[in-house]
């Protein structure tokens, strides 16, 4: 048979089995590795959150390593990323920050497996470090005031001059520097006494959420949440300004998109004592309607709530479900009760405020729910989720300025009670 004729017989028989209902997949293609596409980091000489972008879901691997004096290398905190490329800029161009709490962050390949990643310190600091989803993200915290434990620390190895890559280290165990312990924030006064002196005006952090290409919850007749707490959040900011008390400022002031770690580590680095992110609720049931006030918890009390948090944070909630937070007890008792006080007095403030102009209000109370934009807040830190876009009633509340100011005055007098009453745990900044 010539080839010409061989060609023919494959051609034909390829259409008579089309014809026949089968059909010819392309061979696979190897999907590519996940990379490292970008290192990011927010700062201040007593905390800095870094932020190692993978996008698709990586194993990986934290520790640290103590200074050495006798190579000039500063103590390190590294994470191994197993089966991930990145990109050669990266390689490059170390992040350099030179605080008094971090030198710089740095990364390289430690081996054809492996791509590590090294975050030099000035100083001896504690860290956690956990991992996002949707994109995938691996997050270090590091604070130089030693409220956050550390992780345990196990030799594996140790840098060279100007290489991330080395040999495997023969230090002992033991004499590693030890955990830094937590520091305990001072009580919250019990009420009746007088204010203390304070040495700044109370910082408050208004996190509009959503925003840019993210819209947040749309309404029946196509209003977007994003817009709706922006607005809200420059009424608080123009409110809480006037009395001279607060300095003020937002994670956003414009349809910009902020990825959720940026938000609270802005916060922080701003040094906040309060942390307030505006949320409009939504749901499959038209019907429902009511506000809401949450703080941070590792699970949630109610499908509802779960299934609220991870629209919030933009992942199904199956991933939910499988995120562990580092979330130490010492670090967000004393935060949490305190967060805890705010959200009721938010709550029951912006439901009384809202039913001056449209009585029957209904206040959801006081929640708790694995909110990602709350993680790693070192400040008093809440999220409200003010009525329902999904209810065609309260949608219509929301188009309505009086409504919004009603919101506004809401959290305005919760924040305005809670600083005057001195429950700041960051009073002495």
């Amino acid at each position: 048979m010539t080839l010409l004729r061989r060609h023919l017989c494959a051609a034909t028989l390829a259409a008579f089995l089309c014809a026949a209902g089968f059909s010819f997949a392309a061979p696979p293609v190897a999907a590519a590795a996940p990379g490292i596409s970008d290192i990011r980091a927010w700062t201040n000489e007593i905390y800095t959150r870094v932020a190692i972008d993978t996008g698709d879901e990586v194993s990986w691997q934290a520790n640290t390593l103590r200074a050495d004096p006798l190579l000039g290398l500063p103590p390190r905190i590294f994470i191994d990323i197993r089966g991930a490329g990145i990109r050669d800029e990266i390689l490059r161009k170390p992040v350099e920050v030179r605080n008094g709490l971090l030198r710089q962050v740095r990364a390289g390949r430690f081996d054809r497996d492996t791509v590590r990643v090294v975050i030099d310190l000035e100083r001896e600091s504690t860290y956690r470090v956990f991992a996002l989803p949707g994109p995938f993200r691996i997050i270090v915290d590091i604070d130089g005031e030693g409220e956050i434990p550390a992780l345990p620390t196990t030799p594996d190895a140790v840098d060279t001059p100007g290489s991330v890559a080395a040999a495997p280290s023969s230090e002992d165990p033991a004499a590693l520097p030890p955990a830094v312990a937590p520091s305990v924030p001072p009580s919250a006064p019990s009420g009746g006494s007088a204010v203390p002196v304070r040495k700044h005006r109370v910082r408050v952090m208004i996190d509009p959420g959503h925003g840019g290409k993210d819209p947040g919850a749309v309404g029946p007749t196509g209003l977007r949440e994003k817009d709706v707490v922006l607005a809200i959040g420059r009424r608080i900011r123009e409110k809480l300004e006037r009395s001279g008390e607060f300095d003020v400022r937002m994670t956003r002031d414009d349809d910009v998109f902020i990825p959720l770690e940026e938000r609270t580590a802005m916060a922080n680095k701003g040094r906040a004592d309060i942390f307030v992110s505006l949320h409009i609720n939504a749901s499959p049931n038209r019907r429902a309607e009511g506000f809401s006030t949450y703080v941070l918890s590792r699970g949630a009390s109610n499908r509802e709530d779960l299934e609220l948090a991870a629209r919030e944070n933009g992942v199904p909630v199956r991933k939910l479900q499988g995120v562990k937070f580092i979330i130490d007890d010492m670090f967000t008792g004393a935060r949490k009760n305190e967060s805890l006080r705010l959200a009721k007095t938010v709550n029951d403030a912006v439901v009384r405020h809202v039913s001056t102009r449209y009585p029957g209000a209904q206040s959801l109370g006081l929640k708790q729910a694995p909110f990602y934009v709350l993680v790693g807040a070192r400040m008093t830190a809440v999220l409200v989720e003010a009525s329902f876009i999904s209810n065609a009633r309260e949608e219509s509340r929301l188009r309505d300025p009086s409504c919004l100011d009603g919101i506004a005055d809401g959290v305005v007098e919760a924040v305005r009670y809670y600083g005057q009453n001195g429950i700041l745990a960051h009073s002495d900044y």
